[in-house]
C-alpha cells in the first residue's frame, strides 16, 4: 500500500537508478531492520514482563499438529485473498493471482516500506502476463483502498464486540486504537463514498486535497503537478467500472482473508494455553492489523507484535503472548519472505504460459478478455 500512485502510471523500478538512491535504499533496510531486532529482542520481553529465554522455552513445546494447522490457515487466507486481486482484475485467475500476492508480501516484507517496492513488483508481473497500465493502476488503487479501509474498521468492530460481550472496563489500550484507527477509516471511507456517489463530489474533494497535498509537495521539494482534483474524478470512473459488477468477490476475498488469518491468530494463541474471549482475542487481532500500517520496520514486524500488550492486559501470562505473536509473525510474515521467492521462481519459468490479450492502458480501454492457460 505504500507509495501507490493513484493514478495508475508504472511505479518506479524496482532497481535504484543512483548510487544516491541504492545508498539510501541500504541505509533504509539496515535502519529498519535495526528497529525490528530492538523491537523483538528488548522492547517486546520488557512489555511482557519476561524474557527471550522463557518465549524460547514456550515456542518449543508447539507441536508439529499445531505448526501443520497454522500452515493450513496460512494458505487458506492467501487462497480466499485471491477473489479480490481476480475481482479487481479482470482476466486474472486464482492461481496467477496467489503468484502475485506472494511475490509482493515476500518483497515487502523484507525491507522497511516495502509496499512501495511491493507493488512495483506486483506491477512488473501483470505486465509480463499482458495486463493493461490502466487496469493494473485500477487494481492496485482498488486493493489498496479495501485493505486500508477494512484494517481501520476493525478496532471499531472489536470494541463494539468488546462492549456487547463483556461487562468489565475495557483496557485504554484498545479504546484508543479504536478511536484512532476507527475515526481516520470512517474519514477515508466517507470521502471514498463521497467521491464514488457523484461526480460533484469528486471536484469538490479533489479540489480540498489539492489545496492540502499541493503546499506539503512543495514544502519537501517534490510536487510535480499531480492535479489530485482531476486523479479523483478518473479514480471513481475507473473504480466504478470494476467495482459495481465484482464487488461481492472483492469483499468476499478480504473479509475471508483477515476472517482466516483471526482463528490463526488464536490457533497461535491457543497453543500457548492463552484462552481469551472470542471478543478479546478479535480485539488483539484488530489491534496488530492496525499496526501493519505501520511501515517502520520491514511488514510492520516487531511493531504489530505490540498486540501482546493486550493481552497480557486480558489476563494472559506474559510469556505466552509474547511467544504467541511471535509465532503469529512467522505465519503471517516470515514465511511469505522465502514463499515468495519460490513464487518468483515459479513466475520466471511459466510466465510465457500466461498471457492476457489487452489494451495497453489509456482511458478508453475496453473490457478485458479471459485468459488462457
Amino acid at each position: 500500500m505504500d507509495g501507490l500512485d493513484l493514478s495508475g502510471a508504472p511505479p518506479e523500478p524496482i532497481r535504484p537508478t543512483t548510487t544516491a538512491e541504492l545508498v539510501k535504499r541500504v541505509v533504509q533496510v539496515v535502519v529498519g531492520l535495526a528497529l525490528a531486532i530492538f523491537l523483538l529482542g528488548w522492547v517486546l520481553p520488557w512489555l511482557t514482563h519476561t524474557t527471550w529465554p522463557e518465549i524460547i522455552d514456550n515456542l518449543e513445546r508447539v507441536g508439529w499438529r499445531k505448526a501443520l494447522i497454522c500452515l493450513v490457515l496460512m494458505f487458506g487466507g492467501l487462497w480466499v485473498y485471491t477473489f479480490t486481486i481476480s475481482a479487481s482484475l479482470p482476466g486474472m485467475r486464482h492461481a496467477p493471482a496467489l503468484i502475485v500476492n506472494l511475490c509482493g508480501s515476500g518483497v515487502s516484507n523484507s525491507m522497511p516500506g516495502g509496499g512501495a517496492v511491493g507493488v512495483a513488483a506486483q506491477y512488473a508481473i501483470f505486465r509480463s502476463w499482458g495486463f493493461s497500465h490502466r487496469n493494473i493502476g485500477t487494481s492496485l488503487i482498488i486493493t489498496s483502498t479495501f485493505n486500508l479501509l477494512i484494517r481501520m474498521v476493525l478496532p471499531i468492530v472489536a470494541i463494539v464486540w468488546l462492549i456487547l460481550s463483556t461487562e468489565r472496563d475495557l483496557p485504554s489500550i484498545i479504546v484508543q486504537g479504536a478511536l484512532i484507527g476507527g475515526g481516520a477509516g470512517l474519514v477515508l471511507a466517507g470521502m471514498l463514498v463521497a467521491i464514488l456517489a457523484s461526480e460533484r463530489s469528486a471536484h469538490a474533494i479533489g479540489r480540498f486535497l489539492n489545496a492540502i497535498v499541493h503546499p506539503v509537495l512543495k514544502l519537501l521539494r517534490r510536487d510535480h503537478g499531480q492535479d489530485v482534483e482531476a486523479l479523483a474524478v478518473d479514480m471513481r470512473t475507473r473504480i466504478i467500472g470494476v467495482v459495481r459488477p465484482n464487488w461481492p468477490m472483492l469483499v468476499l476475498g478480504i473479509v475471508g482473508f483477515l476472517g482466516i488469518y483471526f482463528f490463526l491468530f488464536r490457533e497461535t494463541m491457543t497453543a500457548f494455553g492463552i484462552y481469551l474471549t472470542w471478543g478479546e482475542a478479535f480485539a488483539c487481532y484488530a489491534f496488530s492489523r492496525l499496526l501493519t500500517m505501520v511501515p517502520l520496520t520491514p511488514g510492520g514486524i516487531g511493531i504489530t507484535e505490540i498486540a501482546a500488550v493486550l493481552m497480557v492486559a486480558f489476563g494472559a501470562d506474559g510469556a505466552a503472548a509474547a511467544a504467541a505473536v511471535f509465532l503469529f509473525a512467522i505465519y503471517s510474515h516470515l514465511l511469505e519472505i522465502p514463499f515468495g521467492a519460490m513464487s518468483a521462481a515459479v513466475w520466471a519459468a511459466t510466465r510465457k504460459r500466461y498471457r492476457v490479450d489487452q489494451p495497453d492502458g489509456g482511458p478508453e480501454d475496453g473490457p478485458v478478455t479471459r485468459a488462457a492457460h
